[in-house]
């Protein structure tokens, strides 16, 4: 009772999409993906992308995510332009950023525990559930450590971003060490904890399906038909 009170309270002050159930947000996620490989219409585009744009500005994304992002797209939109008619690349670019906007909006609104309930929820093996949350944990660690090689190389001297041909030898040698080194860890203290992926398991925090996620459903749906509407009405 205690923890589950805890971890709404935790949800809340993030916000709103932290709370929504995460199997919703799959589902929802996939949709849009699919939706969005189908559009062939500027203003289905552009509303889908619009809506989730101003999902992702209420998660805190860093900023150096929106100016990379921001560049690359630039960088898409141009080359795209160059190759094909305006309209052409502007439809394209929509429909890049709404297949990719749905992953980092799931990314920063769920956490590792989240998922696994989640995961758990559709019943599979627990070795899968047990590999895609530690990939899933692992990956901002293996990010840090990426970083932390890069600013030891300029430590030494070494500009990585100048200089393509050592990112082998300074950068993904040493990363895939690391990785390496954090599987062996995480086995040793499996191993120590007797783990077994087929033992029965309990949730402390059954899924629940609440008046928010009715509300994000519907919404969901009118936005889907809105979007639908747009693409195939002309």
């Amino acid at each position: 009772m205690l923890t589950s009170a805890a971890g709404s309270s935790r949800h809340s002050k993030r916000g709103w999409l932290w709370s929504v159930n995460p199997l919703l947000k799959i589902v929802l996620s996939l949709v849009a993906v699919a939706v969005a490989f189908a559009l062939q219409n500027l203003a289905a585009a552009g509303l889908l992308v619009g809506v989730l744009l101003a999902l992702l500005l209420t998660v805190g994304m860093p900023w150096r995510l929106w100016l990379t992002g921001a560049i690359a797209i630039l960088l898409f939109t141009a080359l795209t332009w160059l190759l094909r008619d305006g309209p052409a690349a502007l439809l394209n670019t929509l429909r890049l950023l709404a297949i990719l906007l749905p992953g980092p909006l799931f990314s920063l609104t769920t956490s590792p525990a989240d998922l696994t309930r989640a995961l758990q929820a559709v019943k599979l093996p627990s070795f899968l559930v047990l590999s895609l949350m530690l990939v899933w944990r692992f990956l901002p660690v293996i990010q840090q450590e990426a970083q932390r090689i890069i600013e030891a190389n300029q430590l030494r001297g070494v500009d990585l971003g100048r200089r393509p041909r050592q990112w082998f030898s300074g950068l993904f040698v040493p990363l895939i060490f690391r990785i390496v080194s954090y599987a062996d860890e995480v086995t040793v203290g499996l191993e120590t904890r007797s783990y077994d992926p087929n033992a029965h398991r309990s949730m402390g925090q059954p899924l629940r399906w609440r008046r928010l996620d009715s509300g994000v459903a519907i919404a969901a749906i009118l936005i889907f038909c809105a979007v639908g509407h747009l693409q195939w009405s002309q």
